[in-house]
């Protein structure tokens, strides 16, 4: 049931992912109608200025007519989702460079501004366009760019003849260098968002990282953790035949203490142990709750010699600190069975002989360290 409830949620944040996508579609759509609509109000103007002839803004404004209805049924109807490419980049920006070379082909006169009105298009697709398709976008626009030129050879220009033509081109390029302007703007808005984005994706990678790997409560490794790190100890000890050792550390009569003063402080008492263990351990060694009260540390390099070394600190240390700040008169103390590993041990056998000399010390008396060794 709860994988099922999972592949409901994650169908339903791809199915809402899908539709701001498509809703972001249409927005630029319609931006993209502005924009055509804005070019064509500039050529009627030349025409009404006697620069072009009339029939120029009509064909301008039915080609962005056509691409835009043409895109937005294609949204509307969800049809660009069975693209390689749903956002159809490549074909759109296609589209507006052979829209700009149209106007030079039927008004070489103001070749200018529809040459630069280029920049407005490039910069438009080489927000998204992959590799190969701004290599095809940059080769229909030089090729097509050279062939106009060349065929309106000795009429290309900027319309400047009157007062009227000049303020006319003035304006227009002043809007196309503006449409370039908010490009940009919105290219570095979309990278500082990317940022942010990636930034809030490393915190939630590094909080998943620690719920995987480490203990909610103690903040020490989790048992899943443990059994890793000791598979690799297991692992790099068969190769190089260096001795390690692990103990299971129990603490004494701690069910008592939940019973005599409540979860809360049992919580605060495993969260002291562990920070009292922490502060006895090497930088080597590993260290991690295994389950309940109990808790496992990998030796690394160490023989039973050393270990039962390193734990008999750690059991003097737990004996010797003050638990009155959790609850008066509060006294504890940890049992330890200590295993060291043997050749071709597996990890079953190495816990399960140090689980049994860590019930043998409590059947001694508890506060001990008994050793399978």
């Amino acid at each position: 049931m709860i994988e099922v409830d999972a592949e409901l949620e994650r169908a339903d944040k791809a199915r809402r992912a899908r539709e701001r996508a498509q809703k972001q579609r249409l927005q630029w759509v319609a931006a993209i109608a502005l924009s055509y609509a804005v070019d064509t109000v500039f050529l009627a103007l030349y025409v009404s200025a006697g620069t072009i002839p009339s029939y120029v803004p009509v064909a301008y404004c039915a080609i962005g007519l056509a691409f835009c209805l043409a895109y937005a049924a294609l949204v509307a109807l969800g049809a660009n989702l069975r693209l390689r490419d749903p956002s159809a980049l490549t074909p759109s920006v296609l589209w507006g460079v052979l829209a700009q070379l149209a106007v030079v082909a039927m008004a070489p006169q103001i070749t200018f501004p529809f040459l630069v009105n280029l920049f407005t298009v490039f910069a438009f697709g080489m927000l998204w366009l992959p590799l190969r398709g701004a290599a095809v976008v940059w080769t229909l626009g030089m090729v097509g760019t050279g062939a106009v030129m060349y065929l309106g050879e000795g009429r290309i220009g900027a319309a400047a003849s009157n007062d009227f033509e000049l303020t006319l081109s003035w304006l227009f390029l002043s809007v196309i260098l503006s449409r370039s302007l908010m490009l940009t703007v919105y290219a570095n808005g979309l990278r500082a968002r990317l940022t942010d984005n990636r930034r809030k994706l490393a915190v939630s990678l590094a909080k998943i990282q620690q719920l995987v790997h480490y203990d909610e409560l103690t903040g020490a490794l989790n048992r899943r953790a443990l059994v890793a790190r000791l598979g690799e100890e297991l692992s790099r000890s068969t190769r190089t035949h260096v001795p390690f050792s692990v103990a299971l550390l129990d603490l004494d009569h701690f069910k008592a203490v939940n019973d005599s003063y409540g979860h809360t402080a049992g919580d605060q008492v495993l969260r002291a142990f562990a920070a009292t263990v922490q502060a006895q351990m090497r930088k080597t060694d590993v260290f991690g709750r295994y389950g309940g009260e109990e808790f496992l540390m990998i030796l690394t390099g160490s023989n039973a010699a050393l270990a039962v070394a390193a734990m008999e600190r750690v059991r003097a240390a737990v004996a010797a600190r003050d638990w009155g700040d959790i609850a008066p008169g509060l006294k504890l103390s940890v049992s330890v069975g200590l295993a060291s590993y043997r050749k071709d041990d597996t990890a079953e056998q190495l816990i399960n002989r140090a689980d049994a000399v860590l019930y043998a010390a409590k059947g001694r008396g508890r506060n001990l360290i008994v050793t399978a060794d």
